[in-house]
């Protein structure tokens, strides 16, 4: 980006005009809007805070970035909302749970969008999410305490087509586990508000790193069991804790879960409506990645405890199109187990 800046800087010296390339691309005097499908003081929001504090002066003309709560249905609200109303200037960007983007594959009805169409911007880490129950439940602290209980345990849960819905219903469909599903919250802090005031058992879709960023007491005072991982691989700092894709009892079942847990490779998206120009879009991504590797938005997100681990939008685009070759057995067994 400063090649960029100097550019500008050299084209005014010489009293030139800006080719349309510069011109197009440039921010100045704009706002960038950033939308997060959950509510405040959830994980979504933490990592868009941060972009949005340091985004705007990698982007060509620095603009102002402002951040807009958008909750619904999971974050499927601001997905639909990019697809099909945001305008394609670039100005408007989202972030939501990656399970949306398989929505429309899984028979989502309210799912009014093409993921392959949407300008995938990037992703600021990937996402290991986590089965936890608050530690003053009875017999639910463990794997094994999921499947042998007298009554389902509640979990809560925001909407069908979100990562809490779908873990719980894998765990309950797939491998027979006596939980039950309490939908309706607007996100992370919601339902960890819930789980403290004992209306649900626990939730099965908290992203180990927000867990780590926006919970950090509820680590250290052990107020919280982890009863499993949801991701295609361990994470590391997870060590001990079951990994969903272990327990699966067929070729079947693990070809279902890739399709499911595939998105978390991109677990902090930033997407961009269809159609905007493609020298936007390059802004966009060149200004995201630049963001990423800034000193500065580094040491704010260590201080946080917000993983960086960077996905470049091209890279998620090519995700997406592997899952949609996903075949249509692994779809329905997909499907069944999310119900």
């Amino acid at each position: 980006m400063r090649s960029v800046r100097i550019f500008f800087l050299t084209a005014l010296m010489l009293g030139a005009t800006a080719p349309a390339y510069a011109q197009e691309t440039s921010f100045k005097g704009k706002t960038l809007e950033v939308l997060v499908g959950f509510g405040p003081g959830g994980g979504y929001d933490a990592y868009a805070r941060v972009l949005a504090e340091f985004i705007g002066k990698h982007l060509p003309g620095a603009p102002t970035v402002l951040v807009r709560n958008m909750p619904g249905a999971g974050s499927l609200t601001v997905v639909n909302h990019i697809a099909a109303s945001a305008p394609k200037t670039g100005l408007t960007i989202a972030t939501f749970d990656p399970a949306q983007m398989i929505a429309p594959l899984l028979g989502e009805k309210n799912a009014n969008f093409d993921a392959s169409q949407l300008t995938w911007i990037g992703s600021m880490a990937s996402s290991t999410n986590v089965c936890i129950s608050w530690a003053g439940v009875p017999d639910l602290k463990s794997w094994d305490d999921m499947f042998n209980r007298r009554e389902p345990a509640p979990m809560g849960t925001t909407g069908p087509a979100d990562a809490r819905h779908q873990h719980t219903a894998i765990l309950r469909n797939m491998l027979g586990a006596d939980l039950k599903i309490i939908p309706g919250y607007k996100g992370s802090s919601e339902v960890r508000l819930a789980m403290e005031r004992g209306e649900i058992a626990g939730n099965c879709g908290d992203s180990w790193s927000s867990l780590k960023s926006t919970a950090p007491d509820w680590l250290k005072q052990k107020k919280i069991n982890l009863l499993a991982q949801f991701a295609v691989t361990s994470h590391p700092e997870l060590a001990g804790v079951p990994l969903i894709m272990d327990r699966a009892k067929s070729d079947l079942d693990r070809a279902a879960l890739r399709l499911l847990l595939g998105p978390q490779v991109a677990g902090r998206p930033f997407i961009a409506p269809p159609g905007v120009p493609a020298e936007i879009v390059k802004a966009l991504r060149d200004g995201f990645d630049a963001a990423l590797r800034d000193p500065e938005l580094v040491a704010r997100a260590t201080r946080l405890d917000l993983e960086i681990e960077p996905t470049p939008g091209v890279q998620i685009e090519t995700l997406v199109r592997e899952l949609y070759r996903t075949p249509a057995p692994a779809i329905e067994a997909a499907k069944a187990a999310i119900k």
